[in-house]
């Protein structure tokens, strides 16, 4: 379905590139030369994004994005502010910026693409749309991905390399332009940038773009209360499409079965309104009573474990189940977790040799 985008530019060349790039891949591109103009488009036509320039004359870029973000009637706009090079430090960057993404003259076609893409991508666009980890031999092993929406259960022992799949997923989601809040009791800000940066997983600017929240917990501290101050944090983590718990095993260790399974009943009934949860546990953390009616409430189960293998110790994951998959489930593949690269899948007959 084609997508309607407003390009508020001033100048005619700039104006007449983007306008040529997007409408070559179906887009419906509407434009206007200053931004008084431009925030009355906004609201009469209604785009999918709106993209203004920095320098424009009269109205500042800056300023049209804030009263877009303002008004009722154009804050659900994704945003793509055009600027300079020499402007970036002029740029307000963060969470509470107005501006979705930001594109840096001069840029090519394949730029402009590349930054447009993932704001055009609405809630109606996600349905049948599944989790990439950013590779691809990984997401076919998987089924073809984790269907967005679902509630997923990553579970295994320590040194299974939970944390390490639920980065890889973290990063694809990133890369594909969803935006996502982390609650971890693995890792700070600090440790986690470098963990994933050592895999080749840079997130950095993700978090100065507000596309990522990470939330250090220390919830073993609030005893029995623990799941509950957890979900209520994760309720109120409005407009993000994923949110990761690594790991919930930390929250629940003063917690009675029932508290857990409520825990993860909550986690349904916000996927049922769009959100995708991931839930990382330790395999010891939990009775195996418990862990069978938790895998059974769970839309994907994704199980990690670290096997003697002849003369080596390998790290595999089955995909025990993807409830919406485009594809068969059931594989186990082997990988393992190679600096400056991520998780790499070792061949069967590589494994056995």
């Amino acid at each position: 379905m084609a997508k309607k985008i407003l390009l508020i530019e001033s100048d005619p060349q700039v104006t007449e590139l983007i306008k040529n790039t997007l409408e070559e891949e179906d887009n419906q591109v509407i434009t206007a030369e200053d931004g008084s103009e431009g925030l009355k488009l906004a609201r009469q036509e209604q785009p999918n994004l709106v993209m203004v320039d920095f320098s424009l004359p009269k109205v500042k870029g800056s300023a049209v994005a804030r009263r877009l973000r303002q008004d009722p009637a154009t804050d659900h706009q994704a945003i793509l502010l055009i600027a300079d090079e020499d402007q970036l430090e002029n740029l307000e960057i963060g969470p509470g910026a107005s501006a979705d993404d930001f594109l840096i003259k001069p840029f090519s076609a394949v730029d402009l693409i590349t930054k447009v893409s993932p704001l055009l991508v609405g809630e109606d666009d996600q349905a049948g749309m599944a989790i990439s980890t950013g590779n691809g031999e990984l997401d076919t092993k998987m089924g073809g991905g984790v269907p967005l929406g679902s509630l997923t259960l990553i579970e295994g022992d320590s040194g299974a390399g939970k944390s390490v799949l639920a980065q890889q997923m973290m990063h694809g989601c990133l890369e594909n332009g969803y935006k996502l809040s982390l609650f971890s009791s693995e890792n700070t800000v600090k440790s986690l940038v470098k963990q994933m940066r050592s895999l080749n997983l840079d997130i950095k600017d993700h978090l100065l773009l507000g596309r990522i929240r990470v939330f250090p917990m220390e919830t073993s501290q609030l005893g029995k209360e623990a799941p509950a101050i957890l979900m209520k944090a994760i309720k109120s983590e409005k407009g993000r499409a994923l949110v990761f718990v690594d790991s919930l095993t930390s929250s629940i260790p003063d917690s009675s079965e029932t508290e857990v399974l409520t825990f993860f009943e909550e986690c349904k009934r916000l996927c049922a309104n769009n959100m995708t949860v991931i839930i990382i546990v330790h395999s010891h953390g939990l009775h195996r009573e418990l862990l069978i009616r938790l895998r059974s409430l769970c839309d994907a189960h994704l199980q990690l474990r670290t096997e003697d293998m002849g003369n080596k110790l390998v790290k595999t994951l089955e995909v025990t189940k993807v409830r919406g998959a485009e594809q068969n489930t059931g594989n186990i593949i082997s990988f393992e977790v190679e600096p400056g690269w991520g998780m790499r899948v070792i061949p069967v007959n590589k494994v056995k040799g």
